[in-house]
């Protein structure tokens, strides 16, 4: 049997009177303890037509809230845990108040008790049902939802899930609806249409949920947009009852809705990627702003635009009055260059870069008396994306240290005396790019061994000779 109209109108407006007894009756039950202080004893009569007050306006509030639930769309346990426990209230506001004028009438020690017991208890349950109220509304986990992970840890709760919009590293193997509809649907829908709070008995929480449709049947139609019921309640004027999400939620972008429309118009597949499916050049506007921007990028471009906390302003002044040139990478970032001059000994300098090391990532011995025995510090080094050692004391033994680095990008070997037994250490640097090793001991044939082992690595031996070792490489692999 459908519920009246007039039952469903009285009973919108208990959101609105269940405020009077909540504030009514903790304000008794506040009254009360402070007129157990001689100097506010003056406040004890106040008592009881505050309880009176909230016994009445929690009695219309239970009454409004039994005919807004007929109307349906709350989760079972949850409605009859708020609805007993206001039923409760009622029943305990009433008791005490009646307590209150026995006990005004004669003074009674144990009558005093079980009083102040109804009257504790009373708040006590009050809070229950706010809170269970709270969460028929608003989700299960609307008090906790922000509570700070130290005082979850105390209540024994879980650490707090991050919010943060989980960004797509490989569009082509995004599962659709998992990685992008789902999102959507999360974040605009589900705090509406979950196991405790189902308008129009609607749960969109699983894809399991979103098929089995409302109290109005399937809510899309694989393939068809245009008459899918979730779609056409979006495009509704926001001032229209049915448009969905409802009035004060947070709405849908115009992304979000032409995914959602991109989605049901490929068939609403739950299982298929984004390769498996059509994919316009409009939605794919759309698809690519889902990206991690941080995709496509290199470990050394991410390092690199990653915040790193500043050098001791001391230190960097007692290196530059060395003579040494050590300045910000760019404007407004923390990262460090580094050119140490010729007159400057870089074996006894290592030591006092070593204390800035995290933050120096461009490195320039060139041209100096470095030896393998400053290098035996490089391997702190770990943030060093460019190297100079050209013209240096460096050998094969130097090399091992190198090899520790894990960003390094660019290295220039040019002129120094490393041979192709010690530049093999260098084949498994996994962000090496470029390598010069032009006037150096190594051969054609140990520069081709280590383009074999390391495709994407560019040598530097001379304009000829890198082309022949290219051409050997390229021969190699096929």
């Amino acid at each position: 049997m459908e519920t009246p109209d007039i039952v469903l109108f009285f009973g919108r407006f208990h959101p609105i009177i269940l405020h009077l007894p909540i504030g009514f009756l903790v304000l008794a039950f506040l009254l009360e303890l402070l007129s157990r202080m001689e100097r506010f004893r003056v406040y004890r009569p106040a008592v009881g037509l505050a309880l009176f007050l909230g016994a009445a306006s929690a009695l219309v509030a239970v009454i409004l809230g039994l005919m807004l639930a007929e109307g349906g769309g709350y989760g079972e346990e949850l409605l009859n845990l708020h609805k007993w426990l206001g039923i409760a209230t009622v029943v305990l506001a009433i008791v005490a108040f009646l307590l209150y004028r026995k006990r005004s009438k004669q003074e009674n020690p144990t009558l005093d008790k079980v009083y102040v017991s109804t009257l504790s208890v009373m708040v006590l349950v009050l809070m229950g049902a706010g809170h269970f109220g709270g969460s028929l509304t608003h989700g299960s986990d609307y008090l906790t939802q922000y509570m700070p992970n130290p005082l979850r840890k105390v209540a024994g709760l879980p650490a707090k899930e991050s919010k943060e919009v989980k960004l797509i590293t490989n569009l082509e193997e995004a599962v659709v609806y998992e990685d992008i509809i789902h999102p959507i649907i999360d974040s605009r829908c589900v705090s509406c249409h979950n196991p405790d709070k189902k308008k129009g008995e609607l749960m969109m929480h699983t894809a399991e949920a979103l098929l089995a449709g409302g109290e109005n049947g399937d809510i899309f139609v694989p393939g068809d947009p245009a008459t899918s019921e979730m779609l056409v309640r979006v495009h509704l004027p926001e001032e229209d009852e049915d448009h969905m999400p409802p009035d004060g939620k947070s709405q849908l972008t115009d992304d979000q809705i032409a995914l959602l429309t991109w989605w049901i118009d490929q068939g609403a597949s739950f299982d298929k990627t984004v390769a498996q499916i059509e994919v316009n050049e409009e939605t794919q506007l759309v698809l690519n702003t889902l990206l991690d921007p941080n995709a496509n990028k290199s470990e050394v471009e991410v390092l690199l635009a990653s915040e790193i906390t500043p050098a001791d302003k001391q230190l960097v002044s007692s290196i530059q009055q060395r003579g040494v040139m050590i300045m910000p990478l760019a404007e407004e970032v923390h990262w460090l260059q580094v050119n140490v001059p010729r007159s400057a000994s870089a074996d006894s300098l290592m030591s006092e870069l070593g204390k800035a090391a995290e933050q120096i990532t461009w490195l320039d011995l060139g041209n100096t008396a470095t030896t393998d025995e400053a290098l035996k510090a490089i391997s702190s080094f770990k943030n060093l994306t460019r190297l100079h050692l050209e013209n240096t004391q460096v050998t094969d033994a130097g090399l091992a240290s190198i090899a520790e680095l894990p960003y390094l990008e660019y290295l220039n070997l040019y002129g120094t005396q490393v041979s192709n037994e010690g530049v093999q250490q260098l084949a498994q640097m996994p962000n090496l790019r470029k390598l010069y090793l032009w006037q150096t001991q190594v051969t054609k044939e140990g520069a081709t061994q280590l383009q074999e082992a390391n495709p994407d690595l560019e040598i530097n031996m001379g304009v000829e000779e890198w082309k022949a070792v290219k051409a050997d490489s390229a021969v190699a692999l096929r």
